[in-house]
């Protein structure tokens, strides 16, 4: 069935009856309803196939398919559509069965009252409207749900879970803080700060997310994110590490796009991590842990435009990625500490004959260039 516009409002009349449909049909066209006649079920059911129809009114007693029949058909393969019952029996147990059971949502008495019947169908739009907005609300809650938590975390807590917190052996944590943007912000209007930021780090949010990475949040100018949870991951090291390459690319392309000369400091660890939800009316899901302090000590002892990175997380991506030695450094809360920056992607040969990094390269364009 084509989507239902409630704006359309249309109505299918079933009826073997021809002068009942017709007078039905007359009757809900001056109030302004597009109607449909059926002469059977069989008939109806064609036609709720083909047109973008939100109510039926059928009667009981049909030749061939029951009334009741009919509307069990509608309720299963079209469950939207608001089902109303027409009878002139006099077993009333036939009609409360089919209301308690949800095969119709009212019944109307034959021979009707017009009043009542256009009150009926009042009621019964009225309330497919009401419902229309009740799903439209749902799915914006779902989708600002999902913009605070990460999908699975948001299904948890959807499904009455609490508290959530859960440990993970292996993850890899990301903290990236802009470099001078808080000068840069005190001779900026509030407006304009606030559209900056919002591009720059929706970018980094797309990167994230091509790359399975979860954004953890965002304080001020500062970033934070995750790979290895909270689904696990054996590779969350190589996908942090490809999020925080594009992220530097990203924001080069950043300035010159703007004009600027923003830098970012990136510190990178990987270990054991705590993550759970906090609050009860503003959602917070934040992670914790020795891993993610040291992660964050990382971007706090860096060097603007490099990503610095602890040993855990060298050791995972040994051989794949290029590192150059810092050495031993005093971390605060930590001690002596051997750290590495991380450079880019492994260089390997290509089958021109020439370099290349995993997984972008560039096909050399002479033959003497391949050599």
């Amino acid at each position: 069935m084509p989507d239902q516009q409630l704006s359309d409002r249309v109505i299918l009349v079933a009826d073997d009856d021809e002068m009942i449909r017709r007078a039905l049909g007359r009757l809900l066209s001056s109030q302004g309803y597009t109607v449909h006649l059926a002469e059977c079920g069989a008939t109806a059911l064609r036609l709720l196939e083909h047109h973008p129809i939100q109510l039926i009114i059928c009667d009981y007693d049909m030749p061939e398919m029951s009334g009741l029949d009919v509307l069990k058909q509608v309720r299963e393969r079209f469950p939207k559509v608001c089902r109303i019952m027409m009878t002139g029996t006099t077993d009333l147990e036939i009609v409360v069965q089919a209301i308690n059971e949800g095969e119709i949502y009212r019944f109307v008495h034959k021979p009707w009252d017009n009043h009542l019947l256009a009150s009926t169908v009042h009621v019964a739009f009225e309330t497919l409207r009401l419902e229309a907005e009740l799903e439209r609300e749902r799915a914006r809650s779902e989708r600002l749900l999902l913009n605070v938590l990460p999908g699975p975390i948001a299904e948890r807590l959807k499904a009455g879970e609490s508290p959530i917190a859960d440990e993970f052996s292996e993850a890899t944590i990301l903290f990236a803080d802009l470099v001078g943007f808080t000068e840069l912000s005190q001779r900026m209007p509030p407006g304009q700060l606030v559209e900056l930021l919002d591009e720059l780090f929706s970018a980094f949010d797309a990167i994230a997310t091509s790359h399975g990475v979860e954004k953890i949040k965002t304080i001020g100018d500062a970033y934070m994110a995750v790979a290895g949870l909270p689904i696990p991951r054996h590779d969350h090291a190589a996908a942090i590490a490809e999020v925080a390459l594009e992220v530097f690319a990203s924001l080069e392309a950043f300035n010159r796009r703007r004009g600027l000369g923003l830098k970012m400091r990136i510190g990178i660890n990987s270990g054991p991590v705590i993550a759970g939800v906090m609050g009860k009316h503003k959602f917070a899901y934040d992670l914790w842990g020795d891993a993610v302090n040291t992660a964050s000590r990382m971007e706090s002892h860096g060097v603007p435009g490099r990503i610095h990175v602890g040993q855990a997380t060298r050791r995972l991506l040994r051989g794949r990625y290029v590192f150059e030695r810092r050495g031993v450094i005093d971390v605060k809360g930590k001690g002596p500490m051997t750290t590495h920056w991380l450079i880019g992607r492994h260089q390997r040969r290509n089958r021109y004959g020439g370099s290349r990094s995993d997984p972008a390269w560039s096909r050399p364009k002479t033959t003497s260039d391949a050599r």
